[in-house]
């Protein structure tokens, strides 16, 4: 029953596929034509102002000069008496941090 309906869901498809006439196409050699010649003319002016601005903004972007990079401050050598105070890790670490922080 199935392959019933299949062949005829199939011939009812092929029969509409092939049996549209051939002039369901657009007609583009009356008025109509011109019309749609000039957009695609206007259009493809456009996609040019476009490319060209474009290339303009790029020629700027790349003659742009960038700014100097900010001068770091001098490092700073600090000696600091922290005798006393507690620590964690090796007292004779060649690096030390300290952490100054407000418990309030």
């Amino acid at each position: 029953m199935k392959i019933k309906w299949l062949t005829v869901i199939f011939g009812w498809s092929l029969f509409t596929l092939l049996g549209a006439p051939p002039g369901l196409a657009q007609d583009t050699s009356g008025e109509e034509g011109l019309d749609l010649r000039s957009e695609i003319e206007a259009l493809k002016r456009g996609q040019e102002a476009i490319q060209k601005d474009l290339q303009e903004i790029k020629s700027l972007l790349s003659t742009r000069q960038s700014p100097a990079p900010a001068p770091t401050p001098a490092a700073l050598n600090i000696d600091l008496d922290i005798e006393g105070s507690p620590y964690q890790g090796n007292r004779n670490a060649k690096l030390t941090l300290i952490e100054f922080t407000d418990y309030q």
